[in-house]
């Protein structure tokens, strides 16, 4: 009776332990667009760093309009290191992280810098889709990777929308086999878009659970729900004017923001970047500003539940950020300032690990 008892409770075992694995490998990584190269500018627009060189390109990808941009790049002295990709908040507009770039430089680091002419998040046709339009910063990088990358690590850093970006990349288009390093700070914020927007609001989120794989700090809650101009940014970006908006969402609705988030709940995102090493940095400020960047990040980050996903792994509570999201100007939970924290991250793991890129 004792076999026949445990032979039968060990397929539920089974089952229940294999549910709780994420979808590793997606089925194909989505398709990459093309960038046209326009011609060098006489001087960069604000917001790159002092005395690079800035150029003008035009993004085309799949079910997007075509897009201008600036970018802009800027060499260390002696030999490189690597080249770090700077890929900034919101719609992206504006090339920043002007400390990160200085300091990257001084290490012996290429810096690129990019600023999209309007938001790289909406797609310009009748259907916006943010995941979609992720294809521009994805196919940007894998420019990088192609035509401006030297030697040393192939790496990227963005913030909030940024964040999302890059996530994007490794999760949907294939970036995971040319980033030997990502940073991602304050995000992605685009983990469960539908959980963000849904009316009931979801519940709140236990960002770093006890336990969690690679958490550095203590747990703390965070709300999934886009508050204040985040919701304005969404409703845009996503083309439905409903998310968080007081009155229950239809689940249509709720189906489309689903759709195009990083977890969608399918098993096509990829969850496994075995030669790119990944490093997530959130703010906790339960006491102060608190926007929905943690909960968001939290989304992507719990699929990462062993050290084979990954060439290097960890999540960062950041604690005392400037506003909601500067975490940089935070501190980790052993007491060093965010940025020194981040920077010396990106340092000593943006090392070359791909023998061949996408």
């Amino acid at each position: 009776m004792k076999k026949v008892l445990l032979w039968a409770i060990f397929p539920l075992a089974l089952t229940v332990s294999l549910a709780m694995i994420p979808a590793y490998a997606q089925r194909a990584p989505l398709p990459l667009g093309s960038l046209k190269e326009l011609g060098q500018l006489a001087s960069c627009p604000s917001g790159f760093f002092a005395g690079m060189t800035c150029f003008r390109a035009e993004m085309s990808c799949p079910n997007t309009a075509n897009l201008g941009f600036t970018y802009g790049l800027e060499d260390p002295g002696g030999s490189q290191s690597g080249t770090i990709v700077l890929l900034e908040g919101g719609s992206g507009i504006k090339a920043g992280s002007i400390s990160f770039a200085e300091k990257y430089l001084e290490s012996g680091f290429r810096v690129v810098q990019l600023a999209w002419d309007s938001a790289w998040e909406v797609t310009g046709t009748a259907t916006d889709n943010i995941k979609t339009a992720a294809c521009r910063p994805a196919t940007f990088l894998s420019y990088v990777s192609r035509n401006l990358h030297r030697s040393g690590g192939m790496c990227a850093q963005g913030v909030s929308a940024g964040s999302g970006a890059v996530a994007y990349s490794l999760a949907w288009y294939g970036s995971a086999s040319i980033l030997d390093k990502a940073e991602l700070l304050s995000g992605p914020v685009f983990g469960d878009i539908e959980k963000g927007c849904v009316v009931p609001n979801a519940p709140v989120s236990t960002v770093c659970p006890i336990g969690q794989f690679g958490c550095n700090g203590k747990p703390w809650p965070d709300s999934p729900s886009y508050i204040g101009g985040d919701i304005t940014s969404i409703d845009h970006w996503a083309g439905d004017p409903s998310c968080n908006a007081g009155t229950t969402t239809s689940g249509a609705s709720n189906a489309r923001w689903k759709a195009m988030s990083i977890v969608d709940g399918t098993f096509n995102p990829s969850f496994s970047y075995p030669q790119t090493a990944m490093a997530g940095w959130l703010c906790s400020n339960v006491a102060k500003q608190q926007n929905n960047s943690a909960a968001q990040g939290e989304f992507f980050y719990q699929q990462f539940l062993f050290p084979w996903q990954t060439a290097g792994y960890s999540l960062t509570r950041i604690d005392n950020c400037s506003g909601t999201e500067g975490v940089g100007n935070g501190v980790t939970p052993q007491g060093v300032n965010g940025f020194t924290a981040i920077s010396q991250d990106m340092i000593a793991g943006c090392v070359r690990r791909h023998n061949t890129r996408r």
